[in-house]
Order: C-alpha cells, then sequence, then structure tokens
C-alpha cells in the first residue's frame, strides 16, 4: 500500500466523455476519481488535467457534483 505522502489529489478528466472528476494519482501513475470506480460514462481511463496556473481564470468546462457545463447562463 502507498504512503499517504506519496499519492497526490488532482483534477482528472475522463478520457472518453471529457466529464471531471477530483481524483488521486498514485506513485505508479494510477489516476483514480475520489468516491467512484468509473466516469458516469462507464470509463475506467482518466487523464489529468492540466492547470492554466496565473491566470485564475479558465475557459474549461464548469464543474458541479460530476455535471461539466460550459451553459454561461445560469
Amino acid at each position: 500500500m502507498a504512503n499517504r505522502d506519496d499519492v497526490s489529489r488532482e483534477l482528472a478528466e475522463c478520457s472518453d466523455c471529457g466529464a471531471v472528476y477530483a481524483a488521486r494519482q498514485w506513485p505508479d501513475g494510477t489516476i483514480k476519481a475520489i468516491g467512484s470506480e468509473s466516469c458516469r460514462c462507464g470509463s475506467t481511463e482518466f487523464e489529468l488535467v492540466e492547470s492554466d496556473e496565473g491566470s485564475g481564470l479558465s475557459n474549461e468546462p464548469h464543474v458541479d457534483g460530476g455535471s461539466a457545463s460550459t451553459d454561461d447562463a445560469g
């Protein structure tokens, strides 16, 4: 089992549908969504979301409870 200090919390995007989840990256590179075995689409493959440090703003989809939305009206 990995030491707690070896596991990092990240944002991860589903490789199939693009949904964004809070995730953990393990020392071997494995990325697992927190609180779920898979994405809502059924995929278990995730990629780390690259951060856009410095701007404070992003054109990325809004994440709210597992549902991604780009709708600005509401």
